[in-house]
């Protein structure tokens, strides 16, 4: 299996077979960026304190796909988690987005787990074409983790609670393997391990109500 980081294993499980998602699909955008946040949390490059970021250290050359992400808090430290997630959902154009996406979808290719093509409406855009056998290495990991007895690895908790929030943990796995799934899953909210997860996946609880009391 490819070394992938949590960031890039989430967009290849959330590209589908257009190699894109639409930013109006908001779960998926800011898991996006709740996936490079969390990977420059768990990696300790930037810390959390107060619900407000700060960087802690360099960002390796090998993570260049999140350098917007850490650009940004720079420029803002410190900034509350809510900025950073904003900043790529809630703008008048896609272009942040598109960044990020852009970023991790060419670290994608570079690994050989994707295929750049050109899409889009007007078929001018880059799109991320998923390899189907290294897609389902990373769903096959998830799967093995999920329904085996064992401790979690700290990026399959990150994982699995950023594809359960986006809506596309369940399309992976049969109606039988959903029951344990679910149990598997209020167990990792349980966790003291993932106690830094949850603390972020109460954030985005929080701005998705805010998004829907707003479009209301």
């Amino acid at each position: 299996m490819k070394d992938l980081s949590v960031t890039q294993q989430y967009l290849l499980c959330v590209l589908g077979k257009r190699g894109k998602f639409a930013t109006f699909e908001i779960e998926k955008v800011m898991c996006l960026s709740t996936a490079g946040l969390l990977e420059l949390l768990l990696d300790g490059i930037v810390e959390l304190e107060d619900k407000k970021l700060s960087v802690k250290g360099a960002l390796p050359n090998e993570k260049s796909y999140l350098s917007s992400i850490y650009n940004f808090i720079v420029q803002k430290q410190p900034v509350k988690f809510q900025k950073v997630i904003e900043y790529y959902s809630v703008t008048f154009t896609d272009r942040n987005i598109n960044e990020l996406l852009t970023a991790v979808g060419e670290s994608l290719v570079q690994e050989g787990c994707a295929v750049r093509e050109k899409g889009g409406i007007l078929g001018g855009k880059n799109v991320y074409i998923p390899d189907e056998k290294e897609l389902d290495t990373v769903v096959q990991n998830i799967r093995a983790e999920l329904l085996e007895e064992g401790e979690l690895s700290e990026d399959i908790v990150a994982l699995t609670a950023l594809l359960e929030k986006s809506g596309d943990l369940m399309r992976y796995f049969s109606a039988y393997e959903k029951k344990s799934i679910r149990s598997r899953l209020k167990e990792i909210k349980e966790s003291p391990q993932s106690e830094m997860i949850q603390k972020v996946a109460e954030y985005i609880d929080t701005l998705f109500m805010m998004f829907i009391v707003a479009s209301t």
